[in-house]
């Protein structure tokens, strides 16, 4: 039915409390101060509807806690300040989440391990905020996320973490540990995320797993950076660096920068910035200015040929080829003067564009100007060698 299920302050005695594929109607489901006694609880496949589901203060004593498999509807659900001290196993396996907020704020669970793998969620807040666990596992392998947010702030953890390779990871709007304690290894590895995973202050003991954890692309969505961005990329770049995976550093570096652009002083220096990101990547990427130099060299090629052409007008069509063939030859003397053989050419080529005419002072202008700019793209490409290849 419709009406309301109401087990506010029940008290279960000593057995077993089994309410596996129960149908709870489309009403509310109060099991707030619910005592479940020393046994096992087990609501596995059960049916909730439409209504909110409330075990806040729940006891759920010191045996097995069953939520395998449930459909807990539309509603909240929430287990707030909700305890599972005992040594047994704590699982809402495969269980399916509707749109409503799902709260576990203060809960506390003992030492058996707790497990939402392969659980969904819907498009509501997920917090877990202050919580406290216990020695055993946490566990979200394979967990499905709709468009909310997943808070884990305040918490301890005193077993082993995974969020490793939880489903839809992309669609999360926030991803937060912040302020979370960690006795033993955290692992957020193999997923997408379309928000910066926020490890800011949080006390990390062993080694946080990193591995095949990527920022979108499309990252940030809508608008710009959102302005703790930059704390947030700064502290996975600083564990990256920690798990030697220099690559992965980078890639959080460069969307660091990014971050941090609206924040730089002037318009000037944030124009710097951009120029720097679209030619270089940050001195990530080798082709990048690797192709800019060649379309430089190009231009230069048709600006020297041109001048001469101007200056001394060829007789047959093959001499038009040639001199440009000869201005190509400047133009790439320009690019590496510090090899010898350049500087020999540069002078061949320069008597050969203009053999007696005078040669105009803005030959010389674009020299150097090429000079510098080929310069600059030298130690660019530079900058990505030894990026790519951590020299």
């Amino acid at each position: 039915g419709k009406g309301e299920v109401n087990f506010n302050r029940a008290k279960f005695g000593k057995g077993d409390a089994d309410f596996s594929d129960a149908q709870f109607g489309e009403g509310d489901v109060n099991f707030r101060i619910a005592n479940f006694g020393e046994r096992d609880v087990d609501f596995s496949g059960a049916q909730f509807g439409e209504g909110n589901v409330d075990f806040r203060i729940a006891n759920f004593g010191k045996g097995d806690v069953y939520f395998c498999n449930v459909n807990f509807g539309d509603g909240y659900v929430n287990f707030d300040k909700a305890k599972f001290l005992g040594k047994g196993f704590v699982s809402f396996k495969e269980a399916e989440f509707g749109d409503g907020d799902i709260r576990f704020c203060k809960a506390k669970f003992g030492k058996g391990a707790v497990k939402f793998n392969r659980a969904q969620f819907g498009d509501g807040y997920v917090e877990f905020n202050g919580a406290q666990f216990g020695d055993g596992d946490l566990g979200f392998k394979g967990a499905k996320f709709g468009n909310g947010t997943l808070n884990f702030e305040h918490c301890e953890f005193k077993g082993y973490v995974s969020f490793q390779s939880m489903t839809d990871s992309k669609r999360l709007s926030k991803f937060s540990l912040r302020h979370s304690s960690f006795d033993k290894s955290l692992d957020i590895s193999d997923n997408t995320f379309n928000c910066i995973p926020d490890l800011t202050n949080t006390k990390l003991t062993n080694q946080v797993s990193l591995d095949r954890m990527e920022i979108s692309d499309n990252y940030p969505l809508y608008g710009g950076f959102n302005k703790s961005d930059g704390e947030r990329l700064c502290r996975l770049k600083e564990l990256a660096e920690a798990n030697k995976s220099y690559q992965q550093a980078l890639g959080f570096h460069v969307i660091e920068m990014q971050a941090n652009r609206e924040r730089l002083p002037s318009e000037f220096y944030k124009k710097l910035d951009y120029a720097f990101y679209k030619i270089a990547i940050y001195g990530q990427s080798i082709t990048l200015p690797l192709r800019y130099l060649g379309y430089l060299t190009l231009l230069f090629t048709y600006i020297y040929a041109s001048m001469s052409i101007v200056q001394h007008t060829p007789g047959h069509w093959f001499d038009w080829i040639d001199r440009f063939f000869i201005g190509l030859l400047y133009s790439l003397s320009q690019v590496f003067p510090f090899v010898s053989a350049g500087r020999n050419s540069a002078a061949d080529s320069l008597n050969k564009l203009f053999p007696c005419e005078t040669i105009p002072d803005w030959f010389y202008f674009f020299s150097i100007f090429q000079g510098v700019l080929s310069f600059i793209f030298l130690f660019l490409i530079g900058l990505g060698f030894r990026n790519r290849f951590r020299l």
